[in-house]
Parts: structure tokens; C-alpha cells; sequence
């Protein structure tokens, strides 16, 4: 008889949330899909479009105008596709044309260059498109820091293309450090600043609790993704994700890894509440609102991607008895 590791509950105390525009962003974002040639095959799209990548963003922004919510939407939307297609086989193939894409996604952030079907392809199009939405909304400055967040999301995943193979040699403590930018946490942080219409002045964006605060946050989502793909990503032969290094490491069960991932999921999250509240009782009273608005809306992403995760999207519906009798 196998043995069985439930979906993990884990600890997040923040308000369950949906934004209303998501059916019609979700319309916009299938219709943009097949403008941009991502999916080409209605049989391959059916599938995407079970696991909802539209949801996750409307539960993680749901105060959101629907303009920018469709923004969010076709942006996960393509990162999702273009992750996918990173995981395919032919690994030279595959790495020659990321250094490309990500040379070439650079250039439109930083230079303002703009890709058509004909001159850059699906996806450098699509992100053309996405970038000249998010200028027309947001403050050079934004684009900026958000520029920068994805060139140090795009360097960690060159990283872990590179270890993937080999992820047993991984310390944890280097995992550790790159993981926020593996999946993107660190320039969701600049997206949820967009899509709340959240502007912090230039010496709060430097605050060392404010920044500490977005780290636990974009931690606490990665474990959280950790503990719900690790059986996906393992039949894949991909462990480089916490639960199989804690196991490898610490040198335990697969069931007994899977709680200490929980354990350090649920320390994230408290200490991110301790942050928020230290930082709000010593802020000065005129910077209580815009702080008070940072920290929900960053509870709201950390329990919307839970709530995706384990409630809309069929990605990670798997059975975890797959690896425990391996």
C-alpha cells in the first residue's frame, strides 16, 4: 500500500481575494495569445488555459483596474509559456536561445527597441506589446527598478539552467539566495507596486525593514511554489527546489522534508507580520497609509498564489505517492 502526502496546509493570514474584471481579463489575455502566435495549437492552449494563469494575478492584485489587471495577465501569461519551453529537451538549443531572448527583452526595457512578428518572433513581440502598456502607466523610475529586477531574475535562471543537472551539489544556503529570482518574486514586487498604484518615496523603497519585508514575502511564495511543484519538477528530473535539497541535505524522508519546508514557509510568513508591524508602529504618521497599502497588498500576493495554486489551476494537481515509492 503506498503512502500519500497531502497537499500542505500552510499558515498565511491574509483575506482571500478575486478581482472582479478576471473573466473579462482572461478573454483579453486568450484573444492576445493567439494575436502574438504563442500557442498556435487549440489543443495545447486548452491546456494552458485550465491552469488559470489569469487567476492568479486577479487574486494576487484585486483591486487592480481591468487595464492593468490584462497587463498582469498577458505577462504571466507569456513568462508560463516561455518557462515551459525553457524546460523542454535539447538543453544547448534551448540556453543558446534564452541568452538570446533575454539579450533581446533587455534592449526593449532598457533601449525602448521595439520587436514585431515579422523582426523578433512571439515573444519578443509579446513583450514589446506588454512594455509599451507598462510605460503608459507607470513612472520612469518604476521602470527602472523593474528593468533591473528582471535582468537579476533572468541572471538567476541562468544560474539554475546551469546547475539543474546537478542540483544534489547545491547547498542549500546558494539556493537559498537565488530562489526569489528563479520565480520572478523579486520584479512581482515592482508589478504589485504598478497594478496597486503603491508609490513609495525613494528613502522607504531603501529602508532596510521595507526591503526585508518584500524578501520575506517573495521567499514565502517560492516555498509555497516549492511545496506544491516539487513532484512535477522531480518526475521532470529537476530537484532543485527546497524540499528535495532538505531531504538530500538534512538527510530525510521525503514526508519529513515536506514539513521542514512547511515550518520555514510559516517562519517566513511571521516574519513578515513582525517586520510590517515594527516598521508601521515607528514610521511617521503621514507614511502609515502608503505602508499599511504596501504590506496588504504584498499578504494579498503571498495568499493569492495558495489560493491559485490549490484551488484554480490544474498545474499542480499531481499525486505525491508518485515519488514515495520510487
Amino acid at each position: 500500500m503506498l503512502t500519500t502526502i497531502p497537499l500542505p496546509v500552510l499558515n498565511c493570514p491574509f483575506p482571500e481575494s478575486l478581482n472582479a474584471n478576471v473573466y473579462e481579463a482572461d478573454r483579453h489575455t486568450a484573444s492576445w495569445v493567439r494575436k502574438f502566435g504563442l500557442v498556435t495549437d487549440s489543443t495545447l492552449w486548452n491546456t494552458y488555459h485550465k491552469q488559470k494563469f489569469t487567476w492568479m494575478v486577479a487574486r494576487m492584485f484585486p483591486n487592480a483596474s481591468f487595464s492593468s489587471l490584462c497587463i498582469a495577465s498577458d505577462f504571466n501569461t507569456l513568462l508560463f509559456l516561455w518557462d515551459d519551453h525553457l524546460d523542454a529537451p535539447s538543453p544547448d538549443v534551448v540556453n543558446a536561445g534564452f541568452e538570446y531572448t533575454v539579450k533581446s527583452i533587455m534592449q526593449i526595457l532598457q533601449t525602448g527597441k521595439v520587436y514585431t512578428l515579422q523582426t523578433g518572433g512571439p515573444i519578443l513581440s509579446a513583450m514589446s506589446d506588454i512594455w509599451q502598456r507598462m510605460q503608459l502607466i507607470s513612472t520612469r523610475a518604476w521602470q527602472i527598478r523593474f528593468a533591473r529586477s528582471l535582468k537579476a531574475a533572468f541572471m538567476a535562471n541562468s544560474w539554475r539552467m546551469q546547475h539543474v543537472d546537478n542540483a544534489k551539489k547545491i547547498s542549500l544556503k546558494e539556493y537559498i539566495r537565488f530562489r526569489p529570482q528563479i520565480g520572478g518574486a523579486n520584479f512581482f514586487l515592482d508589478l504589485a507596486m504598478l497594478m496597486g498604484e503603491i508609490n513609495l518615496p525613494a528613502n522607504l523603497l531603501s529602508n532596510r525593514l521595507v526591503k526585508n519585508m518584500g524578501l520575506y514575502c517573495s521567499q514565502t511564495i517560492c516555498w509555497a511554489n516549492d511545496l506544491f511543484s516539487f513532484t512535477k519538477e522531480s518526475a521532470l528530473g529537476d530537484e532543485l527546489n527546497l524540499v528535495m535539497l532538505l531531504k538530500h541535505h538534512h538527510h530525510l524522508s521525503l514526508e519529513k522534508a515536506v514539513e521542514q519546508a512547511v515550518k520555514i514557509h510559516n517562519s517566513e510568513v511571521a516574519l513578515f507580520n513582525n517586520t510590517a508591524d515594527v516598521l508601521i508602529a515607528l514610521c511617521a504618521s503621514e507614511l502609515k497609509p502608503v505602508l499599511e497599502q504596501y504590506a496588504l497588498t504584498l499578504g494579498l500576493m503571498m495568499r493569492g498564489n495558495i489560493d491559485w495554486s490549490t484551488r484554480d489551476t490544474t498545474r499542480y494537481q499531481h499525486a505525491y505517492s508518485e515519488l514515495l515509492h520510487q
